[in-house]
């Protein structure tokens, strides 16, 4: 007993249970998934269960980091039970975390694109392996996005996007990978924070190429309200009445907002959360609804090629915002 109490003590001692990359926990509540892989770690230490591999490589759960605290918690355990049953089961432990911590490089195993920024110093530009910048107009006078140490919803840092106020120089960075990967329904979730009040003129702040009709799928507010649009045609998700602006959100300044979707291509289903909430204004379904989605229609099928985060204004003013722990999925993500 007491060489399995130091043993835990020292890894603790270490530093060795943390989350990793997206899928660590927020600064914004203090807790998290982190949490979770780290009790399930202390558990099989305690018991000698070989769940310490799972507890660090599920996809809500602490990662490579903390799947690799799991395993070697595990490995400390066999080391110290006094049965060849615990013994077995630390080995089984520590394999399984070292699994999870070699697969599961930003966080979730299942993630086709997952960044949260911090393996990139501030002052650059995003890590290139995920990331180009877009030029979808012209981006002369267009700041280039940098990684940011001044706000971060987690870890240290973010991504800066210096947005400018008109229709043409847009600051936007994209990936064009991750869609392709995940086939025909594609969920995302992402932080973004406004540094002040959205403007009342239309803007995107993020933007899917759409091959199919060779122009925009875009998302953005209008009114100060959160609002999908539709480039070929300028079809807008809620309709731009009173009563359909009123079913959106409203996004805060200065404040760090969860926005997730999906996105079903083939049914040309649309379903949008904030802050974990459904948002019915957000919401394209098979079944018009007035001042929703009547007006978008049930026919729209996208065949969508990419996924850009930035800034494009319509005419509604310039706007520095910050994005944070971004993922792309073939399943719901939920907020951290």
């Amino acid at each position: 007993m007491l060489r399995r109490r130091v043993t835990v003590c020292a890894l603790l001692g270490l530093g060795l249970f943390n989350a990793c990359s997206s899928d660590k926990a927020s600064s914004a509540n203090g807790n998290g998934s982190a949490g979770s892989a780290q009790s399930g770690a202390s558990a099989t230490v305690a018991g000698g269960s070989s769940a310490a591999g799972a507890a660090g490589s599920g996809v809500s759960g602490g990662g490579a980091s903390a799947g690799m605290s799991a395993g070697l918690a595990g490995s400390s355990a066999g080391l110290g039970g006094g049965l060849p049953s615990g013994g077995a089961a630390g080995a089984t432990a520590g394999s399984a975390g070292n699994a999870a911590a070699g697969s599961a490089a930003a966080g979730s195993a299942s993630c086709a694109l997952c960044d949260d920024f911090e393996g990139v110093a501030a002052g650059m530009p995003p890590d290139p392996t995920k990331w180009t910048m877009v030029a979808p107009d012209c981006t002369d006078n267009a700041a280039v996005p940098v990684v940011d140490a001044s706000q971060h919803h987690s870890g240290n840092q973010s991504l800066k996007v210096a947005g400018v106020g008109d229709s043409c120089h847009n600051a936007m960075f994209g990936n064009s990978t991750a869609f392709k990967a995940i086939g025909n329904v594609v969920y995302g979730r992402f932080y973004v924070r406004f540094e002040t009040a959205l403007p009342s003129g239309h803007v995107a702040f993020v933007t899917f190429p759409d091959v199919t009709v060779g122009n925009d799928l875009r998302f953005g507010a209008q009114s100060l309200a959160l609002e999908w649009n539709r480039q070929n045609g300028d079809a807008t998700l809620p309709s731009q009445s009173p009563v359909g602006i009123s079913m959106s959100v409203v996004p805060p300044a200065a404040t760090w907002t969860c926005i997730e979707f999906m996105i079903d291509q083939s049914q040309g289903l649309i379903n949008t959360w904030v802050n974990d909430a459904l948002v019915p204004g957000l919401v394209a379904d098979a079944t018009p609804t007035p001042d929703v989605d009547t007006a978008w229609g049930t026919t729209y099928r996208p065949n969508l090629a990419g996924f850009n985060l930035g800034w494009q204004s319509f005419g509604g003013g310039a706007m520095n915002l910050w994005f944070d722990d971004v993922a792309l999925s073939a399943t719901r993500i939920h907020c951290l």
